[in-house]
């Protein structure tokens, strides 16, 4: 369907209930809601033209304005009508307008004001009356001429005939009553074949007022990512990823409309930028920006060493909406890498872990744990000192095979990981070995010295040596 066909399509909607009062509604390009339609026609006789839907940024509310493109062409005019369920009431009704070009020579009718009052209540299925205002000269942002206050002539839609001169729509309304039905007020211009734009439509009555901001064309952004480090699969609109410290993965980027009745819904082309809040950030930061197109993602490769969070913005342009993805929470496991120096002890003594964590903080809780049926149960805790290094130890008790791992606890921005187990064999004690019989000590018996009637000076029989005359004697 082209452009023009899309908005022929727009301009059949039939008459709508009243809207809530006091409120702004947000208007998504030509998805017009309960109580707008799109109107084309011809300005004087057989005047036409076939406008394309135009949308800019830059506007009154929010980012955008839409409106419509003639390309030169004369004679025809399109633009917005408003419903108004009770015109005796109202009290201002307007539309912000744009003109971009230069005014053309010359004197001429810019478009039309086109007030149909559906005065017998039966929904325009009779007669009804029409009022025309004709606008002029109109360049850059016009607020709008307020229409309640308009004083027009009146003819009937059947045969022209005029019923009132220098009336105003409320006072019309009135005249016929509460018998008579609501108002679509016509916003129309383009009679010149100048392109223009509108925004900030008004309406007020006594039971309140409701403005509506004209926006672009609605995007969807999305991240999309395989779901594990090892998959291959791809994920659209990924909320979590797990990894492991050290692990690297591609984000990837698009966006999507749900169209606005001008627009079909699919994938457009836009510019995405990666925005990252790392763990402890107070905020996110952008990171990278590529392209995508209808048919294509923009890659992003990442590889956080703590839990981050991502998300993908894509820049609005003159037709379409800025957007954001879902955020897309990557927790990083710490990596641990641990050792048992001996895989084989004897009963009682010491079975020794020791290792470090990636990354290398210090004061995080590190834990021992042997498998006892299936459940691991703590057998020793301590803290990582500098660079991420610790050490554990339990005494192996009791004989067989143990089952042991590291498992450390989640701090600092890092998820809480664990080592495989492995297998320990812890041997019995040895048998005591039997002492040897201590060697028997002789002890010699002592010659004894009989003493003798000698004269002093001598040496008794029983001595075993002779003495030098030099020897003291003892």
């Amino acid at each position: 369907m082209t452009a023009a066909a899309a908005l022929a399509v727009l301009g059949t909607m039939p008459a709508p209930p009243a809207t809530a009062a006091d409120q702004t509604v947000v208007v998504n390009g030509y998805a017009f809601p309960s109580g707008l339609r799109y109107v084309a026609g011809a300005c004087s006789g057989n005047g036409k033209a076939t406008p394309y839907a135009a949308y800019r940024q830059g506007s009154i509310l929010g980012d955008h304005a839409i409106g419509l493109a003639f390309g030169g062409q004369t004679g025809g005019m399109g633009g917005v009508a408003a419903w108004v369920p009770d015109p005796g009431n109202l009290q201002d009704a307007s539309l912000a307008t744009y003109h971009p070009g230069p005014l053309p020579g010359g004197s001429g009718v810019d478009g039309h004001i086109v007030i149909q009052l559906d005065v017998f209540g039966d929904g325009f299925q009779s007669a009804w009356l029409e009022g025309r205002y004709d606008v002029s000269n109109l360049s850059g942002w016009h607020p709008g001429d307020d229409v309640a206050d308009i004083a027009t002539d009146w003819y009937w839609s059947d045969d022209a005939t005029r019923e009132y001169t220098g009336w105003t729509l409320p006072e019309v309304a009135d005249d016929w009553g509460p018998g008579s039905g609501g108002a679509w007020l016509n916003f129309e211009f383009g009679c010149r074949g100048r392109d223009f734009y509108f925004d900030d439509l008004r309406l007020a009555t006594a039971a309140g007022a409701t403005t509506y901001d004209f926006e672009g064309v609605p995007t969807q952004a999305f991240i999309s990512a395989a779901p594990t480090h090892h998959s291959s699969d791809l994920e659209r609109g990924i909320t979590r990823l797990d990894l492991v410290n050290g692990q690297d993965h591609y984000l990837l980027a698009d966006a999507k409309t749900s169209g606005d009745g001008v627009w079909s819904p699919g994938y457009v082309p836009g510019t995405a930028t990666l925005w990252a809040r790392p763990w402890g950030a107070p905020g996110f930061s952008p990171v990278a920006s590529a392209g995508f197109g209808s048919d294509t993602y923009a890659q992003f490769h990442v590889r956080p060493d703590r839990q981050t969070e991502y998300q993908v913005r894509t820049g609005g342009d003159d037709t379409f909406e800025a957007s954001t993805s879902a955020t897309l929470l990557v927790t990083v496991a710490r990596q641990v890498n641990a050792r048992a120096p001996a895989t084989q002890v004897r009963q009682g003594q010491p079975i020794r872990v020791k290792g470090r964590i990636a990354p290398g903080d210090a004061g995080v809780r590190v834990m021992l744990q042997r498998k006892v049926g299936k459940h691991w149960r703590t057998v020793d805790r301590a803290r990582t000192r500098t660079h991420g290094r610790f050490a554990l130890r339990v005494t192996a008790r009791s004989t067989g095979l143990w089952t042991v791992r590291v498992a450390v606890a989640a701090a600092k921005g890092n998820g809480a990981s664990a080592t495989p187990g492995t297998r320990i064999r812890v041997l019995p004690r040895p048998k005591p070995q039997p002492q040897p019989a201590p060697a028997p000590v002789y002890v010699p018996v002592p010659v004894t010295h009989v003493p003798t009637d000698e004269p002093k000076g001598t040496v008794p029989p029983s001595a075993h040596h002779r003495l030098r005359a030099s020897q003291p004697l003892s």
